[in-house]
This record gives C-alpha cells, structure tokens and sequence, in this order.
C-alpha cells in the first residue's frame, strides 16, 4: 500500500488554506491544487509499504507520541520551491512549532531506518504543500500573485496526533484514508 506520516488539519485552517488557493488560481496558471479536505503536513512519505511495514510504522508511531507532547503549530508566509521566480510547488511555511515538527520528522527518519523504511535523501523542509505547477502556462501570471498575496494566516492550534495515511491514486487525482491516528501525550502527562 502507498502511505505517509503526517499531521492533520483542523478544518478552519483548512478552509483558509482553501482560500488562498483560490486567490492564487486566479492566475489561470497550469497548477495541480491540492483538494482542501487532503491538505496536511507530510512527516515522511514512505511509498509502497508492506502489512508488516504498516505495523512497523503503528508501533514506531506509538512510540514517538508517547515522548511528543501536544504542542502549537502555525503557519506563516506563502513560497515555492525551487524559487519564487521559477515555481514548481506552491507552499505555506510552518511557524510556531516548526522546530517540533522538524524534531518529529527526524525522530521518524532514524526510526524508520532501522524498520526497513527508505531514507529520504532530501532535508526535511516544515511546509504544507497547496499545489504542483505541471507546466510553464501562465507561470509569470502566478509568480506575480504570489509576490503580493495579501492572505493572512490563521490563528495558531493544537497538534493533538500523528496520522499514518494511505494513499490512493485515482485519474482524479489521490484519496487519503487514515490507518491509524496515535494521540501525543497531553500536557499534563509530562
């Protein structure tokens, strides 16, 4: 099965997500965006895994949110990767926050390696993807949005979990289902 680690979002951020989307659409430039209801922060994408794997990965996960307290994100301003002149990913950076989900991320990175998990070969980049330019139509009209989006973020809120999602892809574009969401202690289990 085709999965990935990652954080949930409570609807609210999602909505505003939405809307920054639709702001930065108006550019008619040639971008796959990423459905609202499917928007996340990825920890590791883990491609194919076995039924072993995924068991792997539940007790792995079990044993991260019991050392990971429910902490505060955020999210700040809009970007792209490689640059904001020449974009191929559309992205929201993380703020308050960002240095745990960073520790998270890494904790999973070394964790999974000693399950068989593939190591990825980038460095983690804390970010929430909105969308993937699939060709040049219009880029200069969405370089230019994304120079002045005047989107204001969200108020700040509580990761409360860890999701292992599944993937499944479609001509429509993919599905997420939750496998499993493992609660992180609460504050007053420090």
């Amino acid at each position: 099965m085709r999965a990935f680690l990652g954080l949930s979002l409570p609807e609210e951020i999602r909505e505003s997500l939405h809307r920054l989307q639709r702001d930065l659409s108006e550019s008619q430039a040639d971008v796959k965006w990423v459905e609202a209801g499917n928007l996340h922060v990825t920890l590791k994408f883990l491609d194919e895994i076995t039924e072993e794997q995924r068991r792997d990965v539940e007790a792995l996960l079990t044993r991260l949110a019991s050392k990971e307290s429910v902490f505060t994100l955020g999210v700040e301003e809009v970007g792209a990767f490689p640059s904001m002149s020449a974009p191929r990913v559309v992205w929201v950076g993380l703020s308050e926050g960002r240095d745990t989900v960073a520790r998270i991320a890494q904790r999973i990175e070394e964790e999974g390696c000693a399950i068989g998990l593939r190591r990825e070969e980038r460095p983690f980049a804390a970010h929430l993807t909105l969308g993937r330019v699939r060709s040049s139509r219009r880029r200069q009209e969405l370089t230019q949005r994304l120079q002045r989006v005047t989107w204001k973020p969200p108020a700040p809120w509580f990761v409360t979990s860890v999701t292992l999602y599944q993937s499944l892809l479609s001509s429509s574009g993919p599905t997420y289902h939750v496998l499993v969401e493992v609660p992180l202690r609460s504050q007053s289990e420090r």
